[in-house]
């Protein structure tokens, strides 16, 4: 089942993390330097968050298909909620974030439909503040937004996607509320990354998850999984510190929740 808070993290990590690029030639080269558009990029990002996207494959068809599958066609009244998909059925679509932003693949380094692998500006694929395209509809995911729950037997997947299971499992040895989701978060910057935590809101005030990893490896319990405690987590699993909270990381963290311990 899709999660809205997925989508939102997965338009994040393409839009800000990585460089991708804005073309329409190579629109599903979507990968570190490569290139989506704004339609394929939303679409991609759908089906990360585990969302049935049809037929979907431009903004042409794009509401069809997904009022068909959960989603809600609203008119654009300036106030979308977080996980809305905003859409021009003729141009354009983008993802808001909440908190007043949204995020986007624009046009490529020469402002316009086609450029070279990876983001040259900066600004091909982006965050901004919201605004009116003209959107001609909100579409809003009313189909259910309750993560799967966890397996009976309490194992997860080693696949080094960090989604709700995970999450769920990594609470319950912690001792936390088991919500599957690692709230209260702020945006990576430079110094480190998060590439594969798909459930994760953002925030700034913490998440009781991480206060209770952060004391149980020593560390000032501010709730934030930032660079300092992504590395006390790569030392403590033996891994190699890089920062990044990726798939290796994140694999060795399953293993040992499967043995149910951290």
């Amino acid at each position: 089942m899709g999660n809205v808070n997925v989508l939102i993290n997965r338009m994040r990590y393409w839009c800000q993390t990585v460089s991708l690029g804005y073309s329409q030639n190579d629109r599903w080269d979507i990968r570190p330097g490569g290139n989506a558009d704004c339609s394929s990029l939303v679409i991609w990002c759908l089906r990360e968050a585990g969302f049935d996207t049809g037929q979907a494959t431009y903004t042409g068809n794009m509401s069809g298909q997904l009022t068909a599958r959960g989603w809600t066609r609203l008119s654009p009244d300036g106030n979308p909620r977080s996980g809305d998909i905003l859409l021009n059925d003729a141009d354009h679509v983008a993802v808001y974030l909440g908190g007043g932003l949204l995020a986007q693949a624009s046009y490529s380094e020469h402002h316009s439909a086609n450029g070279t692998g990876g983001d040259q500006t900066g600004q091909e694929t982006n965050i901004r503040g919201y605004y009116d395209f003209p959107w001609n509809c909100y579409l809003r995911y009313t189909g259910g937004n309750t993560p799967a729950p966890a397996p009976v037997s309490g194992k997860v997947a080693v696949d080094g996607d960090c989604g709700p299971a995970t999450v769920r499992a990594w609470q319950r040895v912690m001792g936390t509320t088991m919500d599957g989701v690692i709230s209260g978060q702020v945006i990576p910057d430079h110094t480190y990354a998060r590439p594969n935590l798909y459930s994760v809101t953002y925030g700034g005030g913490g998440s009781d998850l991480i206060r209770a990893v952060q004391r149980r490896l020593g560390l000032a319990a501010d709730g934030l999984l930032g660079p300092g405690t992504i590395r006390a987590i790569q030392r403590h699993l033996g891994v190699a510190q890089d920062a990044s909270f990726g798939p290796g990381t994140v694999r060795t963290l399953q293993t040992r929740l499967n043995a149910n311990t951290f």
